[in-house]
């Protein structure tokens, strides 16, 4: 008996790559313009295009897909974040997680200061022993503590 499994697939390629400002990250990141394109598949091989399903931007940091028109978002004028002042970051961290900073908002600040991602988490993690909360709405995670989102303004 012969079986011949056939089916479809959707592949991604990437088109483009650049810096664009990230609403999830809320600073500039690296990003991966993608398409995507169903194909005809045999014994799970895509052998021919059916046709394009639409494009995408994906950020390289947080890896959430966004409409295209992402680019176009210029980022907020902030007030700039320095070494100098890093260390008062570092010390005030429990303070603002425990008054409903989100951890990404955080480590935006601290790398934006210059400090490695990694070492921003590192230094994060200690203070959220308690645990950590994910607002459903928006994804921001926040220390256990806190009940209500910075952002959306919904319970954690």
């Amino acid at each position: 008996m012969l079986f011949i499994i056939f089916g479809t697939r959707v592949r991604h390629s990437v088109i483009g790559e650049g810096q664009f400002y990230c609403p999830k990250c809320q600073a500039k990141r690296a990003y991966k313009h993608k398409r995507a394109s169903r194909y005809f598949t045999l014994y799970f091989v895509p052998l021919i295009p059916m046709g394009k399903m639409g494009e995408f931007i994906e950020c390289q940091a947080c890896g959430i897909a966004f409409e295209t028109s992402v680019l176009q978002l210029k980022a907020p004028v902030q007030p700039r974040v320095t070494p100098a002042n890093l260390a008062a970051l570092i010390n005030t961290l429990p303070t603002r997680l425990s008054t409903g900073t989100p951890v990404e908002y955080l480590v935006r600040d601290m790398t934006a200061a210059g400090l490695d991602r990694q070492a921003a988490l590192d230094l994060i993690t200690p203070h959220l022993t308690a645990g950590r909360k994910t607002c459903s709405t928006c994804g921001l995670s926040y220390a256990a503590a806190v009940s209500t989102c910075a952002e959306c303004h919904q319970p954690v």
